[in-house]
């Protein structure tokens, strides 16, 4: 910044100015030598006034620091060297190159974790597959073991039917053998081979006494009446004292009506019915069975040798003949009974009745 320059005292104006007027010439000379002296006084004014001012400053700070106490002043920090900048230099990239083998591994940690993670959820997919598969296989086999029961079941009637018709064509055949040796038959042989071939029970194999039959809407067989209550209360659950389910026949497997325990119970629900016409067709044929005698003139030494041997046990007084009367008393005594009190039967005359079947 260009200084101005320094203005002539009055009294040097004042001087100019008088020798200014006395000659021409003189002030210009004057005037020239005034103009070149500003010149040379200009830089060393500026070089005093700049001085002056440093001067002025110094004091200006001098003086609180003369009236304040002293204060120490920190050091400043020595300013670090080249080769402690490049000694930290060097841990620094040392520590990111340590960071980064750290990232790295962390990185490839997640990768295997993440990879268990996946061959876990694989296993647990498979696991799971093969418990639905073992469950469906258990399912399948449940349903096979069922069906199988139930085959077992009908192979087992079937075998008792074929074993009762074995035992009636064993018997017809030796009918047959015995009609062939002796020509015809007697009445009494008659009615004892009807009743062996057309009233004999499917479950005692003996002529039936008082035969019944199994809810005739569903089945239709008959048995006799005490074999019936045997096989109905032999399925009688002793710690309740009902039957916890339905029936079936021992025959066609039919279902029969379900025995509530809920009293009163309807009459419809009695799963026998007396079988009227049997029964009157057996005592018919038991009678002309048991009207068989001796030969006139015969001792009882020679009914052995005068009657056929089927027939000696079922006369008057034979062993099957008693036994067969026996049956039927019972049984319509038994069944009689059971039909009166169905409707009020509790669980334990259930289990009274059982007992006194001897079932």
């Amino acid at each position: 910044m260009r200084s101005r320059p320094k203005l002539a005292s009055p009294s040097s104006s004042r001087t100019a100015g008088t020798t200014a007027v006395a000659s021409p010439s003189s002030s210009t000379t004057s005037r020239i030598r005034r103009t070149s002296a500003v010149a040379d006084d200009l830089p060393q004014a500026s070089r005093s006034a700049s001085a002056n001012t440093a001067r002025s400053k110094r004091k200006a700070d001098d003086a609180p620091s003369a009236l304040a106490p002293s204060v120490k002043r920190k050091r400043p920090a020595p300013v670090p060297k080249e080769d402690e900048l490049r000694s930290r230099a060097e841990r620094l990239t040392e520590k990111e190159k340590s960071l980064k083998e750290r990232e790295k591994e962390v990185k490839k940690r997640e990768q295997d974790v993440t990879k268990k993670r996946n061959a876990l959820q694989r296993k647990e997919a498979e696991l799971d597959a093969q418990l639905w598969e073992l469950k469906s296989r258990r399912d399948r086999l449940a349903e096979q073991r069922r069906e199988a029961e139930q085959q077992s079941k009908e192979v087992a009637a079937r075998a008792r039917t074929v074993a009762a018709k074995e035992r009636m064509l064993d018997k017809r055949v030796e009918r047959e053998n015995l009609s062939s040796r002796a020509g015809e038959l007697t009445e009494p042989e008659w009615a004892l081979a009807h009743l062996e071939e057309h009233y004999t029970c499917s479950l005692c194999y003996e002529v039936m006494a008082c035969p019944y039959s199994l809810s005739p809407g569903l089945c239709g067989h008959s048995f006799c009446s005490l074999c019936a209550l045997k096989w109905c209360f032999a399925l009688v659950h002793r710690g309740c004292g009902y039957w916890h389910d339905s029936l079936e026949c021992p025959l066609c497997r039919a279902e029969l009506p379900y025995t509530s325990d809920h009293t009163p119970r309807s009459v419809f629900s009695f799963p026998f019915t007396p079988n009227r016409i049997a029964d009157s067709a057996i005592k018919a044929l038991v009678d002309i069975v048991k009207s068989a005698k001796l030969r006139p003139g015969s001792s009882a030494s020679a009914a052995e040798i005068d009657l056929p041997e089927k027939l000696v046990p079922w006369c008057e007084g034979g062993a099957l003949y008693q036994d067969w009367l026996h049956r039927d008393r019972r049984g319509r005594v038994e069944m009689t009974m059971l039909a009166n009190d169905w409707a009020t039967l509790q669980a334990d005359d259930f289990i009274a009745f059982k007992d006194r079947l001897g079932v």
